[in-house]
């Protein structure tokens, strides 16, 4: 939504929501619900994934060997490879261990019919995700959202390269690339998100690429 401010998840809060993740039971009538949702949600915070580019991976599209995740024609109409940190990769290899032999073209995060998960049902599990770990919701249309996990998980990495010493400027287009927008224009808008985070790598930020800096910060 335009005009809507991301929520950056803090690390407390991030390790309360991954707790209560943890935490949930199976259901009976859904006995690989708990596990599909623990690895869809750790490779959408994981990787900065769009929720539908993760709800549509197939089998063939997770190299749990090697590590890389294909996206096939995401926004933007975009193919893309995502390399996965190595925490992630062991968890979707115990994931994809725990789900049996399956084909190729299956759905890798499937719902109990078998077909990908709607994008309300990983909704409704968030929402559950944040009442548990004590989290406060505004209401539907004021977050926190899905979509915030992609935005906390790029902000992390510009602070990353921040502490680096790393020239933040020259690393966008890289971002830029494995989030997968269709220009650098959409990547330079999570510089402005680390304003209210880290005011002292927001004002070197400013000082150094301030040009790059637009206000807004829809990605």
């Amino acid at each position: 939504h335009a005009g809507f401010r991301a929520r950056i998840f803090s690390p407390d809060e991030n390790a309360r929501i991954f707790a209560a993740l943890d935490r949930i039971s199976p259901h009976v009538l859904a006995p690989h619900r708990a596990r599909v949702m623990r690895a869809l949600f750790r490779a959408l915070y994981g990787c900065g994934l769009r929720l539908g580019e993760a709800l549509h991976l197939r089998v063939q599209d997770v190299d749990v060997v090697a590590g890389v995740l294909t996206i096939h024609q995401g926004k933007f109409r975009k193919d893309r490879l995502v390399p996965m940190s190595p925490s992630l990769s062991a968890h979707l290899r115990r994931y994809h261990a725990e789900m049996g032999e399956r084909e190729a073209d299956a759905v890798f995060f499937p719902a109990p019919h078998g077909q990908s998960y709607s994008h309300h049902a990983a909704y409704m599990t968030f929402r559950r995700l944040l009442h548990a770990a004590k989290i406060p919701h505004g209401g539907r249309g004021q977050g926190p959202r899905i979509h915030d996990f992609r935005h906390t998980f790029a902000v992390r990495r510009l602070e990353s390269w921040y502490r680096e010493g790393a020239d933040v400027g020259a690393k966008l287009p890289v971002l830029s690339t494995y989030l997968g927008h269709e220009s650098i224009a959409g990547t330079q808008r999570y510089l402005q998100l680390t304003d209210s985070l880290h005011p002292e790598l927001s004002a070197a930020l400013e000082q150094r690429y301030g040009a790059l800096i637009p206000r807004g910060d829809r990605a």
